[in-house]
């Protein structure tokens, strides 16, 4: 690789990872004014991934998206709760025109645990709320982002080192889990979501959403691009 391309796809992994951070560390916490600001600083880019109305960033407080942050992921009872899990939305059933939600603790968490394991990606080591790290079950959508940081950060690495190799292999697990995990799940769970009413984690999701096809698209191309070199 020669230098000039080198440091653009280093450019490149930089932004990916700088996305994938935010978005795992917003869902991974309890929302703050850190979180809120980097919403409204970026409000730009995010309307091009979720063309929604963001004035509620300004309009409610954070004590507000604090409450819907317990909603969303802690209190099945609630009007805006939807199970957060790949194996819970990738097996629902829709009966006598209500959602069933698939039981946690399926093939797909277990799939997921073991693409953790593969390359020591461990839950408890996040910077993360606590009762959320406690949840054991793997293939919550906080933990699925927070993956996809740890491979690109691993792939950054490896191409700062000129490990060309290493990074080719990082790329190509993150397209893996994108393929086999991630994008099968997060658009249904954005609408989903969305149905259960607008607020910071709509967004969030709409936004995970749309980023995680588009960056699926990307590594596709790259992987095409290698081909066509080789």
């Amino acid at each position: 690789m020669n230098k000039s391309i080198a440091e653009e796809t280093i450019f490149v992994v930089s932004k990916r990872l700088e996305i994938y951070e935010f978005l795992s560390f917003a869902f991974l916490n309890t929302p703050s004014e850190d979180i809120l600001n980097s919403l409204r600083k970026n409000a730009e880019f995010f309307k091009e991934l979720c063309p929604v109305n963001t004035d509620f960033l300004y309009e409610k407080s954070t004590d507000d998206f604090v409450q819907e942050y317990y909603d969303r992921f802690f209190v099945p009872t609630s009007k805006l709760f939807v199970p957060s899990h790949e194996s819970s939305i990738r097996n629902r059933k829709i009966k006598k025109g209500k959602t069933i939600y698939g039981k946690i603790d399926s093939n797909e968490t277990f799939h997921v645990k073991a693409c953790y394991e593969m390359v020591d990606f461990k839950i408890r080591e996040l910077n993360g709320f606590s009762p959320l790290k406690d949840n054991h079950y793997p293939d919550h959508v906080a933990f699925e982002l927070a993956f996809m940081a740890y491979m690109v950060k691993l792939e950054l690495s490896a191409l700062k080192c000129g490990d060309e190799e290493n990074s080719v292999k990082w790329k190509k697990l993150q397209n893996d889990f994108l393929d086999e995990h991630l994008s099968k799940w997060i658009g249904d769970y954005a609408e989903l979501t969305e149905e259960k009413g607008n607020g910071m984690y709509s967004y969030l999701s709409c936004i995970s959403a749309a980023w995680t096809v588009m960056d699926l698209e990307h590594l596709n191309e790259e992987f095409i691009k290698d081909r066509e070199v080789i």
